[in-house]
Formats: structure tokens, C-alpha cells, sequence
């Protein structure tokens, strides 16, 4: 799967890498707003100036991190950083990583953690609760994330920063959400001698480091706890380099807190915002913002805008048919793109099984293709056909995309109006169509249709009736 490779620094970029300094910086900006390779370019000049420092003082090697939010991504960046920071091998130890493989080694923990035990004891204290069970799932983990186990009272007060407002959590819910479920979670956990994820950055951020990384950048942030955030400014150097890549309006998972609650501080002169979408045609950004139209966004979000786009292309497609039908169609839209110069991706909200008729299928038209999703090393030297849930494909981009299938079933979410299960949905749809760079279709069967897709407004796709 052919990856970005280096281009020309645009001024925008070229302004902000050189604004880099010592301490946090923080980088935003929308999908293809050219973030993460901003952070790489970022990279490179950090790279080389902590070098040279090093090499007069005589203490190389440097310590440089990369953390991402998952397999798929540190795959993709780790290819691109490898060119960045080729001229460097010699001086610099690199490591490019997820958080939990990066705090895994930190710590030398060894086996697999027994999630489907920890997670089915999280499920089933969340049935009992007054609200319905995802939604409760989701904001014990959003507390036990964002909150170290000796402040974990601070919830019962504090802003419930990321997490819209429905259903409604005031104080006294709030109370029992920690004595029903969070606590008695957590005595199970030690009374049984099991951990979680939770208890991977905890320990992280407890641990006394063995080494510390003179430059670190750390990608999609907004999808990183606070927990795993304090965990990274343990191992930081006093005087290092750290680089912060968000867009709030891409998160997707139940995570949010202030900056500076994590130990992040970030002056107005180390936050640079990126303007310019040298990703998306207009008319893919313009169904992108569609999606998203509506959805509270805060100072680290920026909603896709189709003005700062330089180029247009055709309307994305609505496909409405059976997906026996929407697969023909595609497949004839495949048989017209240049799969040795060109990238396409199928994303689907589910994965897995979900894409056996598609791996079928591909197969028996002849076509080779990769899996994206947990994929530890990027296939570089794959097919350029990939399939990915839209989870795994966060921080990717490819020349087509194909989100077909989009079922209702698929999606989980309540009624009430700010339901931020709703509103991440939106969000995971506005990431996705982002991901293209050339031509996006999306397909959905009528009567089963993705609740969601009604948003779009008329004009912004070719709807084609199977």
C-alpha cells in the first residue's frame, strides 16, 4: 500500500516547524490539513537540533518517540518517519509506537491482559445502572481514563469535558456511577489480580522512568487519555521536545480533558492551527462538514472547510440498493482505477466478518488486497486495495474510498438530543469521507438504511438507485 511520501513544505508548515521550540506544542487542524506531516517535518528539525546539542555535549545517543493511537497509524507514520530520519540512524534511537505497546515495553510487562474477563465484568456492573449499558461503559472508562485512582472524586464536580449532554450525568448519578460500578470494578480487578488498559497507564505514569526521550511527538492526540498523557511527561526529558497533533472534531472514543489537567502547558505562542486542505476535492470536504454540521466543537477542533480546498472534483456517490448491487457497482469503478498508482480503501463501521462477502468478492474478480485494521507493520509493499474499520483508518488517507454497507444496525446510540454517541458517529462518518482524496461512495440499502445518512443535504451527492 503506497504511503505519502515526502513533498515540499508548504509556507503554512514551514512557519510552524520553525516555531518549534523546547517545551509542548501543540499543532491543529482538520483533516487534510497536512497535521501529521507538519509533526514530521516537526521531527526532522527537532531531531537534528537535539543531535547537534548532543554531539557538543557528548551524551548521544537521543531518545526520539512517536506514539500513535493505533496499529494501523504507527504502521503508516513509521514508514514516512523512517525517511524523515534516515540521515539520523546513527546518532538517534527511534521508537515509533501505539501507547499501550510503547507503556507494554516501558514497563516489561509480559502476556496479554485477560480483556474479555474485564471487559465482561465492566458489562455487567453496567447493567444494573440507570442508563443504558454502552453509555455507562463508555463513561466509567472516559473517568477511569481521565482521572488517576487517588483523584477519582474530582469527577463528581468537574466539567465533563468530551462527553456531550445527553444523557445527563449531574451529581448525584455521577455518585453512583462511582460506588455502583468504577469502584466496585476496580476492588474486582485487585481482588482478582487482573488489569486493564486503565491500569497500563496508570502504572505508566507512576513508574520511575529507566530512560527519558529527548523528542517526542504524539499523533491524533485527542484520542489519548489524560492518563496515558501524564504517563508520556513521566519518561520526558526536562527540556524536551514534545509535539501534539489534535483535532478534537475527528475524536472518537468517550476521552477529553483539559490540557492542563493532564500536565500539559501549552502557551498561545507554542499552538499553531494548519488552514489550508491539500487532502480533499471541495465536494468531498463539503459532504465531510455536512456530516458534522451541528456537533459542539471546542478550541482544538476544526470542522473540514471546503473554501480552503485547492482543487474540485466529482460529487461523491449514494449508492441505494442491495449490497450484492452496491458490490457491482464498485466493481466496475474498480476495474477503472490505476491500482499501481492509485489507493482505495473500503471502510465499514463494524469490520471483521462484516467483510467476508467483500473479501470474497475481491478475490474472485481477481483483486488483491490488504487488511489495515491491527496491522503492526504498514504493508508498503502491498496491494493498494486496503480494508479497514473506520477506527483504523484515523490519520490515513487514500485516493478512493468505499463505505458501503452502512447499515443501521451497525450504529448504537440513544435519542435524546446531544447524545454524544449520535455526535460520534457523525464524527467517525465526516473522518471517513475525509480519508479521500479523489472520490468517495458511500451505499446503503433502503430500509436499512444508516440513520445518519439523512443528514446530507441536497446537492452535495449523486444519488444512483440500484
Amino acid at each position: 500500500m503506497r504511503v505519502l511520501r515526502r513533498m515540499p513544505p508548504t509556507p503554512e508548515q514551514i512557519g510552524v516547524v520553525r516555531r518549534v521550540l523546547r517545551g509542548v506544542s501543540l499543532i491543529r487542524g482538520a483533516a487534510g490539513s497536512g497535521k501529521t506531516s507538519t509533526a514530521l517535518m516537526s521531527l526532522r528539525a527537532s531531531t537534528g537540533a537535539t543531535i547537534n546539542q548532543f554531539r557538543n555535549e557528548g551524551r548521544l545517543p537521543a531518545r526520539i518517540l512517536v506514539l500513535t493511537y493505533n496499529n494501523s497509524l504507527k504502521g503508516y507514520v513509521s514508514a514516512v518517519a523512517e525517511e524523515e530520519l534516515h540521515d539520523y540512524a546513527d546518532e538517534a534511537l527511534f521508537y515509533v509506537m501505539t501507547f499501550d505497546g510503547w507503556a507494554y515495553n516501558t514497563l516489561g510487562w509480559g502476556g496479554p491482559m485477560n480483556l474479555s474477563l474485564t471487559r465482561f465484568t465492566l458489562r455487567q456492573l453496567a447493567s444494573s445502572f440507570p442508563r443504558d449499558i454502552q453509555f455507562t461503559i463508555d463513561e466509567a472508562n472516559y473517568v477511569m481514563g481521565r482521572f488517576m485512582p487517588n483523584a477519582l472524586e474530582d469527577y463528581t464536580s468537574c466539567a465533563r469535558t468530551g462527553r456531550g449532554i445527553a444523557p445527563q450525568m449531574d451529581a448525584a448519578m455521577r455518585r453512583r456511577l462511582l460506588d455502583e460500578v468504577i469502584y466496585p470494578y476496580i476492588n474486582w480487578k485487585r481482588s482478582n489480580g487482573e488489569v486493564d488498559f486503565h491500569d497500563l497507564a496508570v502504572s505508566t505514569a507512576l513508574a520511575e522512568p529507566d530512560a527519558l526521550y529527548d523528542v517526542i511527538v504524539i499523533d491524533e492526540a485527542q484520542d489519548f487519555s489524560a492518563n496515558q498523557l501524564r504517563a508520556v511527561l513521566r519518561h520526558a526529558s526536562d527540556d524536551a521536545i514534545i509535539t501534539i497533533v489534535t483535532d478534537s472534531a475527528q475524536r472518537i472514543y468517550p476521552r477529553g480533558a483539559p490540557w492542563v489537567e493532564a500536565g500539559l502547558s501549552i502557551t498561545p505562542a507554542q499552538s499553531f492551527r494548519l488552514t489550508r486542505n491539500y487532502r480533499n476535492t471541495r465536494e468531498i470536504a463539503r459532504l465531510a462538514a455536512c456530516m458534522a454540521d451541528g456537533i459542539p466543537m471546542d478550541d482544538d477542533s476544526s470542522v473540514p472547510d471546503p473554501a480552503s480546498c485547492t482543487r474540485s472534483g466529482p460529487l461523491p456517490i449514494l449508492l441505494k440498493g442491495l449490497f450484492s448491487q452496491q458490490w457491482a457497482f464498485v466493481l466496475a469503478r474498480l476495474r477503472n482505477i490505476d491500482l499501481e498508482t492509485e489507493t482505495v480503501c473500503f471502510l465499514h463501521l463494524k469490520g471483521g466478518g462484516c467483510f467476508d462477502y467483500l473479501r470474497d468478492r475481491l478475490t474472485d474478480a481477481g483483486f488483491e488486497y490488504c487488511e489495515l485494521q491491527g496491522a503492526p507493520e504498514w504493508p508498503e509493499d502491498g496491494p493498494n486495495i486496503g480494508l479497514s474499520t473506520f477506527h483504523s483508518a484515523k490519520g490515513l488517507e487514500f485516493d478512493h474510498v468505499f463505505m458501503i454497507g452502512l447499515a443501521q444496525e451497525h450504529a448504537s446510540y440513544g435519542n435524546e438530543e446531544g447524545d454524544d454517541r449520535y455526535n460520534n458517529l457523525r464524527r467517525l462518518l465526516a473522518m471517513g469521507i475525509g480519508r479521500a482524496r479523489r472520490t468517495v461512495v458511500l451505499g446503503t440499502k433502503p430500509g436499512e438504511a444508516l440513520n445518519a445518512l439523512d443528514l446530507i443535504n441536497d446537492g452535495l451527492v449523486e444519488e444512483i438507485d440500484l
